[in-house]
């Protein structure tokens, strides 16, 4: 299903009028972080190059609209997914065989193809020649968010939408209005770098609960070795929790700094920054490159509980 509130309005707007006026390119590359609503906004284009209403499009309710956002229109195909898997020349070639033949019932097919910069050279290449002899009625949108990555022949052959974070007011405010706690909705706004659909990830991942056992643990209660174990246990827990001390330790030296504590990420942890950020700059970088090696500890994948045992020396240090 398309998530409305993932969907970029300013592009949505852009692509209206084109059409409007039957000034649509054949082919678009949208460019923004990840999560910032690129396969929704591309989706929805794909209704509106294909929705049968007669007043607003598109209207999300016609037979078009209703397969594209079930994933069952049979001109309408998306390549790509979560995982970050490569993109493989026998999936262009499937997009090359459809381009050049008669839509079963669209106006127009729509081919979406997600993190672009994941193809293989031979995807890459495959893909270049479909762009220079675009089929008739034929829409491709590509999307990446990392276009540094992505050939610049393919990129001179598309029109370039970029996407840009959304206010974390705007995302707060959607996630109180859906029953989230205001300061809880404002850690995930800034938390996500102002991607709605990042934030949905990290509500899956209970982001929030571990926010606060991890910092609870490093920063008030000394005899956490049980915590450490475990953590050390799990490479993905131990990244994204030092992540969040990162993010705490950035807090504070902000606060050191002179930043409004309204502006800060962890609001709830108000006392604990102040307490820290009596430390000198010399600690507290201490303690940043120590979480800084860590991570680099998980990334080789080796063994991370003494240098965890480090950091925790380091956080406590009088």
């Amino acid at each position: 299903m398309i998530n409305s509130t993932q969907i970029n309005t300013a592009a949505m707007q852009r692509f209206s009028r084109l059409a409007a006026k039957n000034r649509l390119a054949h082919a678009y590359l949208l460019v923004g972080p990840q999560d910032s609503g690129k396969t929704q906004t591309a989706l929805s284009l794909a209704q509106l190059v294909n929705c049968e209403s007669e007043t607003v499009k598109p209207c999300g309710e016609c037979g078009p609209c209703r397969k594209i956002a079930s994933g069952n229109h049979p001109d309408v195909h998306v390549i790509g997914n979560n995982e970050m898997d490569s993109i493989k020349i026998d999936e262009i070639r499937f997009l090359l065989s459809r381009a050049h033949l008669m839509a079963y019932e669209a106006k127009t097919k729509v081919f979406i193809i997600r993190n672009i910069e994941l193809m293989t050279m031979e995807a890459a290449n495959a893909l270049l020649k479909t762009l220079e002899e675009p089929a008739a009625n034929t829409l491709m949108v590509l999307t990446t968010s990392v276009p540094e990555a992505n050939l610049d022949t393919i990129k001179s052959r598309c029109h370039i939408v970029k996407f840009f974070p959304s206010s974390v007011n705007r995302i707060a405010k959607i996630l109180m209005d859906e029953g989230v706690k205001s300061q809880d909705a404002h850690f995930l706004a800034v938390y996500s770098e102002g991607c709605l659909g990042k934030t949905r990830k990290l509500i899956e991942q209970e982001i929030v609960a571990q926010r606060r056992k991890v910092l609870d643990e490093m920063l008030l209660n000394r005899n956490n070795d049980n915590f450490l174990k475990d953590l050390s246990g799990d490479p993905q827990e131990t990244t994204q929790a030092l992540r969040l001390l990162l993010s705490f330790f950035r807090d504070v030296l902000l606060l050191k700094s002179g930043m409004a504590k309204t502006e800060l990420l962890h609001q709830d942890f108000l006392k604990e920054m102040d307490r820290f950020s009596g430390r000198s700059f010399e600690d507290l970088s201490k303690i940043i490159r120590q979480i800084v090696q860590t991570k680099e500890l998980v990334d080789e994948k080796l063994n991370v509980k003494m240098s965890l045992s480090l950091l925790r020396e380091h956080i406590w240090a009088n």
